[in-house]
């Protein structure tokens, strides 16, 4: 462990023993990296006597109840406001963006203390009295397990309340141990968390095949309905609101159909479209490894990964946010493509 490590731990304990009342938050649309973090790490402030809750900007997804079987997670509502205004320290996970908590980091950036554990790169101007990042970090949970590791927790077995949680944190964010974040400590990890009793069958039956017939249908939509670059090398999706309606769907049906289109042969980078119940429209990005696509979201103030981002547009119709991606990717990838096919 670095030095830089031990200071950022150091530094989170010494405000954690200096806070009775915690607030525990993550990302809007939340995932199962966010949310895992933050359950595992409710768990273990309830074990040093903290007065702490979870509360997001949206709702849990479905397949991630398994980990909350106790539904410690709240949906924010402005009943929380007086609690929040009172809160020493919020500790906010995998947000990437700031901006992302919406109507929570409004109250707490400025009437409290906030910490932020992430592995996405910082965006600026944020306002947080301490940000721990690890870009190299396979997910964030993987981080709350190495901040467990120095404080001699992983000696013994962990709870398995933090258990499945840390455990549906990495599963996610590394597609199952595929990604190419995953090192060797991962699966140590991953070990570790197995013999504290963690069903890994389990968890993952829950995240990845429990899909709603809405999903399935939306699916089958998306797929008749794919625009591929000339060359093949690039493949995406444009989803309305009036395709999820009459999949009899919602919002979080999307999860994961631009990582199951890139995985389509010759394909290096896909991206999504979706338009939301507000107007604006939301972008998201992933590469195969050869091209890097943060930097197109960034062009939207949106961030992430090198090779998986993501972004939220407004003031943009759609068919002017398709022509700016298709420009971008046809200038990274060698000029090879000058229009699409469907």
């Amino acid at each position: 462990m670095t030095t830089n490590e031990i200071n950022n731990w150091d530094a989170l304990t010494s405000q954690i023993e200096q806070s009775q009342s915690i607030l525990l938050s993550t990302h809007i649309n939340a995932d199962g990296d966010g949310i895992g973090s933050e359950i595992a790490f409710y768990y273990y402030l309830k074990e040093l006597g903290k007065n702490c809750r979870i509360i997001n900007v949206t709702k849990t997804p479905g397949n991630l109840a398994l980990i909350d079987p106790e539904n410690i997670v709240e949906v924010y509502c402005q009943d929380s406001d007086e609690w929040l205004n009172s809160i020493d320290l919020a500790i906010v996970f995998d947000i990437g963006d700031y901006r992302r908590t919406g109507p929570i980091g409004e109250i707490v950036y400025d009437s409290s203390t906030v910490i932020s554990l992430d592995h996405h790169p910082e965006k600026e101007g944020h306002p947080f009295n301490l940000s721990i990042v690890d870009e190299n970090a396979s997910s964030t949970g993987y981080m709350i397990w190495k901040y467990f590791e120095y404080l001699g927790k992983t000696k013994s077995k962990l709870p398995i309340n933090i258990a499945n949680a840390l455990y549906a944190a990495v599963v996610t964010d590394t597609g199952s141990f595929k990604y190419q974040s995953t090192i060797p400590d991962t699966h140590l990890m991953a070990a570790h968390l197995l013999e504290s009793g963690v069903k890994g069958y389990d968890i993952q039956r829950s995240i990845y095949e429990q899909n709603k017939l809405s999903r399935i249908k939306l699916m089958g939509s998306i797929i008749q309905n794919l625009y591929y670059s000339d060359n093949r090398k690039v493949v995406w999706s444009i989803i309305t609101q009036a395709m999820i309606e009459k999949a009899d769907g919602d919002d979080d049906d999307v999860d994961g159909f631009t990582e199951f289109i890139r995985s389509i042969e010759g394909v290096e980078v896909s991206f999504m479209i979706q338009e939301t119940i507000s107007g604006s429209h939301r972008i998201n990005f992933r590469s195969s490894g050869n091209y890097i696509v943060n930097d197109i979201a960034e062009s939207f103030d949106g961030g992430g990964h090198k090779f998986a981002a993501g972004a939220r547009v407004d003031g943009l119709s759609r068919d002017e946010i398709e022509l700016i991606i298709v420009t971008k990717l046809a200038e990274k990838i060698n000029g090879e493509f000058d229009g699409y096919k469907k």
